[in-house]
């Protein structure tokens, strides 16, 4: 059984939460709104199959307690900044899941803005306390794909980065319980290229924007980043 905290699930995290637990993950729930966490959880209740479960969380501490793995799937910036800062030494020695685009929700709509570091992914790991793994991945894929790209014959491809070769190793079984395959793509200094707008959200693939097969990913980037 893969252990997961899930914290902050809005569309995008909450859809990855119904691939996750429909492949066996055990996942620990967490949104500072009690009612929106509860109702979080009843739709990804629906798609457990396989030993897949989901519990609700009194605390993001709590959450990150019961897992190796968090995805983080708040906005990104500052409730990003207030999560992390909360949890502090707690993330030592788990992954952090990062799945954000530098998109702000304002009353004028979704707007995009260009990070001082570069991407949303390099502005997660300067907020990072040291020893904890660092992934990004699904900041490419449209949340409509998550799902009906999914257990796909060939698979999908799911490019994601990480901080080190280690990471990557341990991410991997992880990322296959979302029915895509997990194809390792380098390190987070490349993080606005998985973003919105970049060339891995750009490609027409074989299941749809963002939805490609091996093939057409080697095309596109060249071979997959190999791990020891």
């Amino acid at each position: 059984m893969t252990s997961i905290a899930l914290i902050g699930p809005g569309r995008h995290g909450t859809v990855i939460a119904q691939g996750l637990v429909a492949h066996g993950a055990e996942l620990h729930l967490y949104h500072h709104r009690p009612a929106k966490a509860r109702a979080a959880a009843a739709a990804i209740e629906s798609h457990a199959k396989n030993g897949g479960s989901v519990t609700v969380a009194a605390s993001a501490a709590e959450a990150v307690a019961a897992a190796d793995v968090v995805f983080l799937t708040t906005l990104w910036d500052a409730p990003q900044r207030q999560v992390i800062g909360e949890l502090g030494e707690a993330l030592v020695g788990k992954i952090l899941v990062d799945i954000s685009n530098p998109l702000d929700v304002t009353p004028a709509g979704i707007m995009m803005r260009q990070p001082a570091e570069g991407s949303a992914g390099q502005f997660v790991a300067t907020l990072l306390p040291a020893g904890t793994g660092h992934v990004k991945v699904f900041s490419n894929v449209p949340t409509a794909a998550i799902l009906t790209a999914s257990d796909k014959t060939p698979p999908a491809v799911l490019p994601f980065l990480a901080d080190s070769d280690e990471t990557a190793a341990r991410i991997r079984p992880v990322l296959e319980l979302t029915g895509w395959q997990p194809w390792y793509a380098g390190d987070i200094s490349r993080s606005a290229e998985l973003e919105i707008g970049g060339p891995f959200n750009r490609i027409q693939g074989r299941w749809g924007r963002a939805a490609a097969d091996a093939a057409q990913i080697e095309a596109l980037d060249g071979p997959e980043r190999r791990t020891a």
